[in-house]
């Protein structure tokens, strides 16, 4: 079988002081090569609908958790790809979460964010109910890093 390939992008900003999302952008990569932004609607692909549901829960996570641990985040950057057979049953999910803090943010709250918690944010990210319903046998690789804002 011939296998499909989905790819996304997010980008949103969290502004101080309350680190909510703001500007939250999701496109799709059409078959022609162009980013499309995403207006979610009824007329939608419903398959579509599922896999910005999976992108936008892991974004959720990440930022529920990062303000849970009261660290300055700014902005958050991710890559998402889905790898489906033709018949569109979803084989692979892959996702690079790229988060910035912010720059004005003091150096102790900057410094809560190492590796553990980075680690441990990365692990919650598995906790999303979409992605843990993913059948067993679907490969998932969900990657989190800190970038310079």
């Amino acid at each position: 079988m011939d296998e499909r390939l989905f790819q996304f992008r997010l980008r949103s900003s969290h502004p101080a002081p309350e680190r909510a999302t703001r500007d939250l952008v999701v496109e799709f990569l059409t078959p022609d090569g162009t980013w499309e932004p995403q207006q979610l609607s009824l007329t939608m692909p419903g398959f579509r609908l599922n896999l910005i549901s999976l992108l936008l829960c892991q974004h959720t996570y990440l930022v529920a958790n990062a303000r849970e641990r009261q660290l300055p985040l700014q902005r958050v950057e991710a890559s998402f790809e889905v790898a489906t057979s033709s018949s569109l049953i979803v084989e692979r999910v892959a996702g690079d979460f790229r988060m910035a803090l912010d720059p004005t943010a003091g150096a102790e709250d900057r410094a809560r964010v190492d590796a553990e918690a980075i680690a441990w944010m990365q692990e919650r990210m598995t906790h999303c109910p979409i992605s843990r319903n993913l059948p067993e046998g679907v490969s998932k690789r969900i990657g989190l890093r800190l970038v310079e804002a």
